[in-house]
């Protein structure tokens, strides 16, 4: 039997804190996605896709979306992980509103900057809203921002960068999507789950974020 990667230790270790704290978001998790639902993305971009991407959508296919859903946020700041449909469906429509918002003669201008931006290394970023081909979006705040991995080629090839509607970040917030999980596990361990009791719950956040609870 196989030793289990970093990712998926790591999110072993969120869907125990979930099952046991907050019974309600767990039930909101997806099972896992097929292979076929992965390489649907990869083919839809034209790349290959990071190996821990694939391991962790093949563990949960991200956080169910819809009318009241998901119900609360499990990446800080503010967003939910989606599944693989969702993820391409965004990544289209991030790249059809570029191309619609800019007036026809400034069009070729911006395909020029996105298509020089798109050989860049990973990581590298510009202050100015825009949207790569390489940027594919993998969680969602609900408000037109969350959290998109960089699969452009590079050192920093599948780091993850947060966005808005109105920008996105200048530095990568994880190096993977294997940190990414590491990092929230830890943070959920650290909770005083005292604190999760309904009494209290206004009292617990992170720099705004509190974790899921039910």
């Amino acid at each position: 039997m196989g030793t289990d990667t970093e990712v998926e230790r790591a999110w072993r270790r969120i869907e125990d804190w979930l099952s046991r704290f907050a019974p309600r978001f767990h039930t909101e998790l997806n099972p896992p996605a097929t292979a076929a639902e992965i390489d649907t993305v990869a083919t839809a971009l034209g790349v290959a896709l990071p190996a821990d991407l694939r391991i962790w959508w093949g563990l949960s296919n991200g956080v169910r979306h819809g009318i009241g859903l998901p119900s609360a946020r499990l990446i800080p700041d503010f967003s939910s992980p989606y599944p693989t449909s969702i993820a391409l469906q965004r990544w289209r429509m991030h790249l059809e509103v570029q191309q619609e918002s800019y007036p026809p003669g400034l069009r070729d201008e911006m395909a020029r900057f996105v298509a020089d931006q798109n050989t860049q290394p990973a990581g590298t970023l510009q202050s100015q809203l825009y949207w790569l081909p390489r940027w594919l979006p993998i969680a969602g705040d609900g408000g037109g921002g969350g959290v998109f991995i960089d699969l452009r080629e590079g050192p920093l090839r599948g780091c993850l960068v947060e966005f808005s509607r109105h920008h996105q970040g200048t530095t990568p917030l994880w190096e993977s999507v294997t940190q990414l999980w590491v990092d929230v596990a830890d943070e959920l361990e650290s909770v005083d789950t005292d604190m999760l009791r309904s009494d209290r719950i206004d009292d617990l956040g992170f720099g705004g974020w509190a974790p899921p609870s039910s």
